[in-house]
């Protein structure tokens, strides 16, 4: 969840998205909601019907790779994903205003907000998401040092699937961000998508492998400003 502009934004919407809960008294402010999708896998979506009660009076918009990157448009996907069989109400009821829209381009604006996408290597394509030139979002992707060269921000949020030295094809490591990422060009590096097979000693392994870097363990309900 990103307060930028006065505009409220959601990145993905996985089972943390159950939390809106908590969140009431921000999500009371906003009269539109825009929620980005890196991609359509289900632990990136299927927390979109935690949104139904808490939105019904406002306006959703929903964003996606759609046609860029795949065969059908976000609309598809969407309805596809909550059909009457799985959800009881369609996307569609959610709130009397819901625009689900493809990305207009690698470069477009949501409200007063500046949104940056460019496509990310995984199983099915994932897009790196950032806002305001400020905030990156970058998870499922296979780590390319070359990215980063042209890249800084105030506040990174990247995924940190393996905890020790691996190179996937799929997903980003924990020593690719210590050793690979220029570190020196983002205020904050945060952790997130993290592999729900650690145990507690991966869990002291990461503490202890990013003590005395910018590098931080995301935990729900942290709250960063940027």
């Amino acid at each position: 969840m990103v307060e930028c502009h006065d505009e409220l934004f959601l990145l993905d919407a996985g089972t943390g998205l159950s939390n809106i809960r908590n969140y009431r008294s921000i999500i009371s402010k906003y009269d539109t909601i825009h929620l980005i999708l890196s991609h359509y896998h289900l632990d990136h979506t299927i927390g979109i019907i935690y949104l139904d009660p808490f939105v019904r009076d406002k306006k959703i918009k929903i964003y996606g790779p759609g046609r860029m990157a795949y065969p059908e448009t976000t609309s598809y996907y969407m309805h596809a994903l909550l059909r009457r069989e799985f959800f009881s109400r369609c996307i569609d009821d959610f709130s009397d205003d819901v625009q689900i829209i493809d990305f207009p381009a690698e470069s477009f604006r949501a409200g007063n907000t500046k949104i940056t996408v460019k496509e990310q290597q995984h199983s099915s394509p994932s897009f790196r998401i950032v806002l305001d030139d400020k905030l990156i979002y970058a998870t499922d992707t296979t780590f390319d040092p070359g990215v980063w060269n042209e890249l800084s921000g105030t506040l990174l949020l990247h995924e940190c699937w393996d905890c020790h030295q691996t190179i996937s094809d799929r997903h980003t490591s924990l020593w690719q961000l210590k050793y690979q990422l220029p570190l020196n060009k983002f205020d904050k590096v945060l952790l997130l998508h993290q592999n729900p097979a650690w145990d507690v000693s991966d869990y002291e392994f990461i503490e202890k492998s990013i003590a005395g870097t910018n590098l931080i363990l995301a935990k729900d309900g942290m709250q960063l400003s940027v």
